[in-house]
């Protein structure tokens, strides 16, 4: 019995990311190939406020976004001393830790960015604010690192 290959999606080349990041700076440690289905729900089409990292071409052409999820955190878990009291989130002033993302990797792809994208100009969204037109592009995007795709990506890259 045939099965329908339109059901599934097709195994694609792709680049399992390691980061790690202290305040706004942010390392590439780890570059590991995988071939695995990427959905469309996984690829970020809309620049909702957050991180993400792009893949890029050699023309700066972003050709795959995806969101970066527990990137940059501000907050910690703090776990209660005594038994039975409840976990807490604390915010911490230089954040640090590490992320993960799976990001396709077409032909073209030359390198790979962390950005962050940010609505835009606060003062702007003010209600007491003396604009009456909207803020120019709406929002703004920040690169906060740019790493090349290795050729031999098993031992991480550099910034």
């Amino acid at each position: 019995m045939a099965m329908n290959e339109s059901s599934q999606p097709a195994p694609t080349r792709a680049m399992r990311l390691i980061f790690e990041y202290e305040g706004n700076q942010v390392r590439l440690v780890s570059q590991q190939p995988v071939e695995m289905a990427i959905t469309e729900s996984d690829l970020a089409r809309v620049g909702h406020p957050g991180y993400y990292v792009d893949t890029r071409d050699a023309n700066d052409r972003t050709l795959a976004r995806v969101p970066a999820r527990n990137a940059f955190s501000a907050s910690v878990e703090v776990f209660p001393q005594r038994p039975g009291e409840p976990i807490s989130r604390v915010d911490v002033a230089q954040p640090r830790g590490a992320f993960t993302v799976v990001v396709p990797v077409p032909e073209n792809a030359d390198y790979f960015s962390v950005v962050q994208i940010t609505p835009g100009r606060p003062e702007t969204q003010a209600p007491a604010s003396r604009t009456t037109s909207p803020v120019e592009g709406g929002t703004q995007i920040t690169e906060l690192g740019r790493f090349p795709l290795t050729a031999n990506p098993q031992g991480g890259g550099r910034p």
